[in-house]
C-alpha cells in the first residue's frame, strides 16, 4: 500500500509519462487506477473511458468504468455497466457483486439478490456478499430466507458482524431470546456494533428499561446519524419519559431515514397529533396508508384524528377502513370512544385532547403511551438500505 506521498510522486510520474504518449493504454489504465486509489473518481473516469475509446472491445476497461461509477454512487450507470458486461459473456463473480450492489443502493432487491446469488454461484465466498444478499431478503420482507442465509454468514467464522445482523433478523422474527443472546456475545467481542446495540436498545425498550434503550440508541446514533431504527426507538423512549418535543424531533429524522416505512410515519402521526400539529399528522397518517393500504393502524391513527378534529363524516369512512382489517385496531377504538362522548356527553373535541397519553379508549385496556411504548414489539422497522 502506497503512502500518500508515495501515491502523489508516482500520479505525477505517470502523468509526465502519459504526455510523451498520450494514447498509450496500459499507462492510462495504470494512470486510472492510480487516481481511483487517491479518490480522484472524475480523474480515474476520463483515463479509462480514454483508453476504451482506443480499445472499445475491451471489457476490462468497462469493468474500470463501471467500479469509478459505483465509487461515484452513480448506481444506475454502474449497473448498466456490470449488466452490459454481463450480458456480453463475461463471467466474472466479482462484477456480479458489484452490479448487485448497484442494484442494491437503487433499492432494486429482487435483481440484486438474483446477482449476489450468481456471484455465489460463479465462486464468491466473501461475507460481504451473503451480508448483501441476506439484506435484500431482509428488505423484500423474507425473513425466514434472510435468516437462513444470515445463518451460513455466522457459521462461517468469528464473525461479531454477522453474529449482530442475524440477532437483528431474530428480533424481526419475534425471537426475543436468540436476537438477545446473539446480540450481546456480537457486543461481547465488537462493543460498538450497531446492530448489536439496536438489538438492545429494543428489547430494553419493550421492557420499558428506559435508561438501557436510550443507551443503546445514542450508542448507534454516534456512529451513524443516518440509522432511522434508532431514531425510531429513542423517539418512542423519550415519548415514554412524556418528552413530547424530544419525541417528534427524533421521530421526524426516523421518517427522513426510513420515509416509506408505514409503522414509523404512523408513530410520528400520533406524537404530531400530541404535539398540537393536526395538519402534520394528518399528513403522517395518509402517507402511511398510501404505503401499505391494508395496514390498520394508519387507518385507526387517521380516524382519531379526524375525530378531534371533529370531521366525523370522514372519520367514520376511516374508522370502518381499520376496522374491516382489524377490529381491534387501537386507533378505531381511540376514535369510537371520543365519537360516543361527544354524542352522548356533549363534550367538545378540544376538550378531548387534555391527558391524552393516559386515556384509555377501552376500559382496561391500553393507554396511548402504552400503545405507543410497546410500538417496537408490534411494529417491526425495516432496516435501512
Amino acid at each position: 500500500m502506497l503512502t500518500p506521498q508515495e501515491l502523489s510522486a508516482k500520479l505525477a510520474r505517470f502523468t509526465g509519462y502519459l504526455q510523451a504518449d498520450p494514447n498509450n493504454i496500459p499507462l492510462l489504465t495504470d494512470l486510472g487506477d492510480l487516481q481511483q486509489q487517491a479518490g480522484r473518481f472524475d480523474d480515474a473516469l476520463a483515463s479509462f473511458q480514454h483508453a476504451a475509446s482506443l480499445a472499445p472491445d475491451s471489457a476490462e476497461l468497462q469493468s474500470r468504468i463501471a467500479a469509478v461509477y459505483l465509487a461515484q454512487h452513480r448506481f444506475a450507470d454502474a449497473a448498466h455497466a456490470y449488466q452490459r458486461l454481463l450480458a456480453g459473456g463475461a463471467v466474472s463473480a466479482a462484477w456480479q457483486h458489484n452490479c448487485g450492489l448497484a442494484l442494491f443502493y437503487q433499492g432494486r432487491y429482487e435483481a440484486a439478490a438474483a446477482q449476489f446469488r450468481s456471484a455465489a454461484a460463479a465462486g464468491l465466498s466473501g461475507p460481504a456478499n451473503v451480508r448483501y444478499l441476506a439484506n435484500c431478503y431482509h428488505q423484500l420482507g423474507d425473513l425466514e430466507q434472510a435468516v437462513t442465509v444470515a445463518e451460513q454468514w455466522d457459521a462461517a467464522g468469528d464473525d461479531a458482524d454477522g453474529q449482530a445482523y442475524l440477532s437483528l433478523l431474530y428480533l424481526d422474527l419475534g425471537a426475543a431470546d436468540q436476537a438477545r443472546a446473539n446480540a450481546e456475545a456480537a457486543l461481547a467481542d465488537k462493543p460498538d456494533n450497531v446492530d448489536g446495540h439496536t438489538v438492545r436498545g429494543s428489547l430494553a425498550l419493550e421492557q420499558l428499561d428506559i435508561e438501557t434503550a436510550l443507551a443503546s440508541f445514542d450508542q448507534v446514533l454516534a456512529q451513524r446519524q443516518d440509522y432511522g431504527r434508532a431514531w425510531l426507538g429513542k423517539g418512542l423512549a423519550h415519548l415514554y419519559q412524556q418528552d413530547v418535543g424530544a419525541a417528534l424531533d427524533c421521530l421526524q429524522r426516523a421518517a427522513d431515514n426510513m420515509p416509506d416505512h408505514p409503522a414509523t410515519l404512523l408513530a410520528l402521526g400520533w406524537v404530531q397529533l400530541i404535539a398540537g400539529q393536526p395538519l402534520e399528522a394528518e399528513r403522517s397518517f395518509r402517507r402511511a396508508g398510501a404505503v401499505d393500504s391494508e395496514y390498520a393502524d394508519a387507518h385507526g391513527g387517521l380516524a382519531a384524528l379526524l375525530v378531534l378534529e371533529n370531521r366525523l363524516d370522514e372519520a367514520r369512512l376511516a374508522l370502518a377502513a381499520a376496522e374491516r382489517l382489524n377490529p381491534q385496531d387501537f386507533g378505531a377504538g381511540f376514535a369510537k370512544a371520543h365519537m360516543l362522548r361527544m354524542a352522548g356527553q356533549g363534550q367538545q373535541a378540544a376538550s378531548l385532547m387534555q391527558g391524552i397519553l393516559e386515556q384509555q379508549p377501552a376500559e382496561g385496556g391500553p393507554s396511548l403511551k402504552q400503545y405507543l411504548s410497546t410500538f417496537m414489539a408490534r411494529h417491526r422497522a425495516a432496516p435501512r438500505r
